[in-house]
């Protein structure tokens, strides 16, 4: 019978043991701060259940009420939304463990849609924008160069898109500058018949017309006048651009007067000579580039 109650007791040492030393965890500060309450076999102070988290000051400052992995995690919205940090941060989002500002942040699985789109943290599976901050590419006024916001006026996060959502977004961008799309219509930037009549496309290109929020050629009128038209010919609208159309047109242009280029041929003013009346190191310039009298006769 003794050696039965001495063995009993050899058995309940051990509980008893675990019991002092979770009551001594308890009282240790790291218990209220960060949930480590509950001694292991070995007598360290761990995190072992929600409830130990839910008391500690993690929770309370943090949003990490939930236990995993022995260590206080943010496992919810909902828990970063009734933490401290959310009131004085704006760390309202789960992410990752932790409550973090979800407008201030970029994944790293969205590093390319980032940049490209303003799309830079995962939600529902897909990346999105959610802030002026992801579509202008800094918090600054002025937005970083290539950004959604500088390059093309999608300075606005709606409904976790970058679109333009006013007339102020469009005019501080590049497609407003080039293109005179500086009207935000249905969340993109488009172009007026006002702004393409005032534009260098029109001046340059004889593209004064809008069609497709962009600025076209619709009136040949507008081409003749046109700094391509003087240029090179190009002085007939057709397919929404000013084309040589003739060697009318042709005869318009100062490479007709100066290199003798007379002919329209392959949409272009040709010299009718066979090549006897090409000035040395002449072309017909590129449609999409610069125009220029010294890029036509190597001034």
């Amino acid at each position: 019978m003794r050696g039965f109650f001495f063995g009993l007791l050899a058995l309940l040492a051990p509980l008893s043991a675990g019991c002092d030393n979770t009551d001594a965890c308890k009282a240790k500060p790291d218990c209220q701060h960060h949930g480590k309450c509950v001694a292991d076999e070995k007598g360290v102070c761990g995190v072992a259940a929600d409830a130990d988290c839910a008391a500690s000051d993690e929770c309370k400052l943090h949003g990490k009420c939930v236990a995993k992995g022995g260590a206080c995690i943010a496992a919810s919205d909902q828990d970063c939304k009734a933490a401290d940090d959310c009131k004085k941060q704006a760390a309202c989002d789960a992410q990752n463990g932790a409550c973090v500002n979800l407008a201030q942040t970029v994944d790293t699985a969205c590093v390319k849609t980032c940049q490209s789109a303003g799309e830079c943290v995962t939600r529902g599976g897909n990346c999105v924008a959610l802030s002026r901050r992801h579509c202008a590419g800094t918090n600054d006024e002025k937005p970083e160069p290539d950004s959604p916001c500088a390059a093309a006026g999608l300075c606005t996060a709606e409904r976790g898109h970058c679109v333009a959502a006013s007339n102020e977004d469009c005019a501080r961008s590049t497609l407003c500058k080039t293109g005179a799309q500086c009207a935000a219509k249905d969340g993109a930037c488009a172009a007026t018949e006002k702004d393409c009549l005032a534009s260098s496309a029109c001046s340059t290109n004889g593209k004064c017309g809008a069609k497709d929020g962009k600025c076209v050629a619709l009136d040949s009128a507008h081409c003749r006048k046109s700094g391509r038209c003087k240029l090179e010919g190009a002085c007939t609208a057709k397919d929404d651009a000013c084309v040589v159309a003739s060697s009318a047109d042709c005869a318009l242009s100062s490479i007709c007067t100066q290199a003798k280029h007379c002919l329209a041929k392959g949409g272009e003013c040709v010299s009718s000579g066979g090549g006897k009346g090409d000035v040395a190191g002449s072309k017909v310039p590129d449609k999409v580039g610069s125009t220029s009298i010294s890029g036509v006769f190597g001034l």
